[in-house]
């Protein structure tokens, strides 16, 4: 999404400290207490789950994944926490059962997503970040078995980082995705977006399709809501009374379109049938630790997952699974487990109606996202039911039980399990070097594509310039806490207040690259348009990216600077083909010159290959071209 590198440690540098805001420790102490009270309010039973439910017991059903993007267990109510308004969700379990110490492997939403719909890790299925990656077809989704058990497969999704072209369409019939009303928050980026009543319309759509054509194949598919990602902007008017909670906000949204979904399944009477799973792909820092968002650290705030299992056929009472941590690889084994399908392929994860669960199971977690797109080093480590080790320059490790907020490192004290975790994780990666599942996914430059970029100026030729193996991406919050003031202030619509903050952010990680964007887009704001091609040309000299030119092109193109704009789009081709902001600037220029037919076939080129994020800005161009063009002949 980001690629940004190239700076010396923030270590090194005067830290800045961000006023953290009274609701924020207020709402994170309220959830951080959500689990203590669960233990005297709690009405669901303790179960093995392999006691109350046999394999087979689901068999022909059918099954909706619901995955709630950037959710933290702690803020809902069927965890506890009391401010929360998901009464859907939460009705979920007066058929389930819910797990109270779920992990996600990488607290990213790409990532993460492969491993919930491969059952495999991040260290074997090679996805490691967004953007940057994308899962390999050697890898089999659960979709992929389910349709080769004659399931109809669907999925609507919300986020472009999960867009067809990252891997995870393999097995579906339907792979829905479009830019919502929400629109782009950066031109050509990743973060493209639709809110979850249009996600759920679209789900509707489908279901109503398959009743009106009296389908009577089961059906698998997967629902995700991006909405509590940042920034959080409910559109709760129906919801009153969370503008000192958006985060929370955004979660009850969420909730409300949800209901709509669960009620067209009880109109179909498809509930009894129909194992409901719902997970959420990663947390959020919410200030904790020093991170506002996610993907830098791999604390309980982020990779702490919800994970509940509903189906009134097969869950008599609510019940929940507290003895063990289970890990978001567990879904896929455990689903075919329970539907009594043979997977036909390994994966990483166990079924959680196993007898045999080991009793000392470590999940592996991790994040290079420092590393790809800040330039510090990677974070890798192992979760325990009650305990965490993390290996960094500084490693951590934390007592779960009598830490849970992880503010007592503990590594320095020598504790005896250390050591046997330090071996486990070692062995655990060199298992995965040896066979060659770590290698990246991610798509290299060809010899000739960087030789192409060094002729047009831009020496670091995709290649990362800069690595910093001393830099602990725990000295990067000062970094953070700078990018949530430009934020901030920025939302509030003061940019002359935020660019000077902005400019020193940049000037101390010039690697940051969403800040690079940012600060092009506040100098674009208020009229600086020649600083800001100044500002995003010297990012893409150190490290170019498809982003950095394709908005330095976008810039130029405004500016009448037509030759650089042309010199730009031909450096950025070969680092994001399937941009569609490249054909769509380069028919833009042919329009303009009146080369109505050739604009055309650009246009055309653009919505083939990037309809979802310059499908509206084409349609129209292409169609005043077309109409020209036909105008202009004899």
């Amino acid at each position: 999404m980001h690629d940004t590198r190239d700076h010396p440690a923030p270590s090194k540098r005067r830290r800045r400290t961000l006023p953290i805001a009274i609701v924020a420790v207020a709402a994170g102490l309220a959830a951080w207490r959500a689990l203590d009270r669960l233990s005297d309010n709690d009405p669901t039973r303790p179960v093995v789950l392999a006691d109350q439910i046999r394999s087979g017991a689901a068999a022909g059903f059918n099954v909706l994944l619901i995955t709630l993007d950037t959710t933290r267990p702690d803020h809902l109510g069927c965890y506890g926490y009391e401010p929360a308004r998901t009464p859907t969700i939460d009705s979920l379990l007066e058929h389930g059962v819910r797990f109270d110490d779920a992990v996600a492997s990488v607290p990213l939403t790409l990532p993460s997503h492969a491993t919930i719909l491969t059952g495999l890790g991040p260290l074997t299925h090679g996805v490691r970040n967004n953007g940057k990656y994308m899962l390999s077809p050697d890898h089999t989704t659960l979709a992929e078995i389910l349709k080769a058990q004659g399931y109809e497969t669907a999925a609507f999704v919300s986020c472009f980082v999960l867009d067809k072209r990252f891997g995870l369409d393999q097995g579906f019939d339907v792979y829905e995705f479009e830019i919502g009303r929400t629109g782009l928050r950066i031109a050509d980026s990743l973060s493209g977006e639709r809110p979850a009543d249009e996600v759920t319309t679209s789900a509707l759509k489908w279901f109503q399709a398959r009743a009106r054509a009296g389908t009577r194949a089961p059906f698998f598919a997967w629902v995700h809501y991006f909405d509590p990602h940042e920034p959080y902007t409910p559109m709760t008017q129906d919801l009153p009374g969370f503008p000192s909670h958006p985060y929370d906000g955004e979660i009850a949204f969420v909730d409300l379109h949800l209901e709509r979904l669960l009620t067209e399944l009880d109109k179909q009477k498809l509930r009894d049938r129909t194992l409901i799973v719902l997970v959420s792909d990663h947390g959020e820092g919410l200030d904790e630790h020093g991170e506002s968002t996610h993907g830098l650290f791999v604390y309980e705030t982020t990779v702490r997952a919800a994970l509940v299992l509903s189906c009134p056929a097969l869950f008599e009472r609510p019940y929940r699974v507290d003895d063990r941590v289970v890990a978001t690889s567990d879904i896929v084994p455990t689903v075919l487990d329970l539907l009594g399908v043979s997977a036909g392929v390994r994966t990483d994860g166990i079924s959680l109606l196993a007898t045999d669960a080991p009793p000392n199971r470590a999940v592996y977690i991790e994040s290079v996202y420092a590393q790809e797109d800040i330039g510090c080093t990677t974070l890798h480590g192992l979760r325990r039911h009650n305990d965490k080790y993390i290996r960094a320059i500084r490693p951590e490790y934390y007592d779960l039980r009598r830490d849970p907020r992880e503010s007592d490192n503990l590594y320095d004290k020598g504790p005896p399990d250390v050591q046997d975790l330090e071996r486990r994780l070692s062995d655990l990666m060199a298992s995965a070097d040896q066979a060659g599942t770590a290698q990246s996914a991610a798509r290299t430059l060809t010899s000739e594509e960087i030789r192409q970029l060094q002729n047009l100026g831009y020496v670091g030729a995709g290649g990362s310039t800069f690595s910093d193996e001393s830099c602990d991406p725990k000295d990067l919050t000062s970094v953070f806490a700078m990018w949530g003031e430009v934020y901030r202030l920025s939302r509030a619509g003061r940019f002359g207040d935020a660019i000077p903050i902005a400019e020193e952010l940049v000037a101390e990680a010039p690697g940051f690259e969403l800040a690079v964007h940012f600060l092009a887009h506040l100098q674009e704001e208020v009229g600086r348009l020649d600083d800001a091609v100044v500002t995003l040309e010297v990012a893409a000299k150190r490290r170019p990216s498809g982003e950095l030119l394709i908005h330095m092109a976008e810039l130029l193109y405004r500016l009448k600077r037509f030759e650089e704009c042309d010199r730009a789009l031909d450096a950025a081709e070969p680092l994001d083909p399937l941009s569609g902001s490249i054909p769509k600037l380069r028919g833009d220029r042919l329009f303009d010159q009146q080369r109505y037919a050739e604009a055309i076939e650009q246009y055309e080129k653009a919505l083939q290959i990037d309809a979802e994020r310059v499908g509206r800005d084409v349609t129209g161009k292409l169609r005043q071209a077309q109409e020209l063009l036909r105008t202009a002949r004899p």
